[in-house]
């Protein structure tokens, strides 16, 4: 496997890693441990040679920021241990994966998706996220049922050594390669270029001058507003951010109309307000005519908020 993929297999394996060990942890009330280790690509013959034959498969496609498929595979078994774990149980097997027990996988791994795309999204410096979520189970484990169900192959297999008291499994992230080749790209991981022969090093040597005075005038400010008009009419999500709180699955599952959720901040505390998912100011919530509303009390600069939102 070539370098930049071997770079990409270890960066998206600490990602998934700690974002599966974040949400484990907070649903189930429980201690866990998950270690990514080396990938591998493998085609569908691999898989079903190298995956144990009950597999489950959790399907996410990216719609935003890059496009493609990747999966989370574990055994059955594991699976609804996990499940019984994240109920409030003591970790109990079971023989199917139906009803309510396949719905807090897919919601699990809904959880592990979001908390990774926004490390990713980060890195990338741009909103990755996914459409949906979509539960696979196989009759056959074969070749041909794998290659139907995943599609085209080959993909990036990331085994994530995953450990609790009641649960010892791999978790195998598989990494579409049309999806890998696109994030390769987005994280800045693609092979630089070939070093200049030594005619297109003196060339570059005697225009290095020019080359830094350009440089040295386009760093003089962090925020460039010259062609600012171009972007005045790009539209963003803005989201009035009240406060948040974390619960177990469990109790996610039981609740109803006229539920109450206590969040993690003071009444007379500010709110925040976010713009494309990035904080700029903190406010409070008032009424105008009628409709809730909202007040800024504090908010940054405007280069810095160009800054933030860059």
């Amino acid at each position: 496997m070539e370098q930049v993929m071997k770079d990409l297999a270890e960066k998206l394996g600490e990602c998934f890693a700690e974002s599966t060990v974040s949400v484990f942890s907070m649903l189930t009330g429980r201690e866990f441990t998950v270690k990514p280790e080396p990938g591998e690509m493998n085609d569908h013959a691999e898989i079903a040679s190298n995956l144990p034959p009950d597999s489950i498969f959790v399907k996410s496609i990216y719609s935003k920021g890059v496009t493609g498929a990747i999966f989370f595979s574990m055994p059955l078994k594991e699976s609804t241990i996990l499940v019984d774990l994240m109920l409030g149980g003591d970790g109990n097997p079971s023989d199917s994966l139906a009803g309510d027990s396949k719905d807090a996988l897919s919601e699990t791994f809904n959880q592990v998706m979001g908390s990774a795309n926004q490390t990713l999204s980060d890195q990338a410096g741009e909103t990755l996220s996914i459409s949906g979520l979509e539960i696979l189970q196989f009759e056959s484990f074969d070749a041909a049922s794998i290659g139907t169900a995943l599609g085209p192959g080959p993909f990036l297999n990331i085994p994530l050594a995953t450990n609790q008291d009641s649960l010892k499994t791999n978790i195998h992230l598989l990494t579409s390669s049309i999806l890998a080749e696109q994030l390769k790209r987005k994280l800045g991981l693609e092979i630089p270029d070939e070093p200049p022969s030594s005619s297109e090093s003196a060339s570059q040597a005697a225009g290095s001058q020019h080359t830094q005075q350009i440089v040295s005038i386009s760093t003089e400010s962090s925020v460039d507003t010259r062609n600012l008009d171009l972007l005045l009419d790009i539209e963003l999500p803005v989201v009035v951010r009240m406060g948040h709180t974390v619960m177990p699955l469990g109790e996610v599952l039981k609740l109803t109309p006229g539920s109450i959720l206590e969040l993690n901040r003071p009444a007379d505390a500010p709110v925040d307000l976010l713009v494309n998912g990035k904080q700029i100011a903190k406010g409070e919530v008032v009424v105008v005519d009628g409709n809730f509303a909202f007040r800024i009390t504090e908010i940054e600069s405007t280069a810095q908020r160009l800054q933030n939102l860059s």
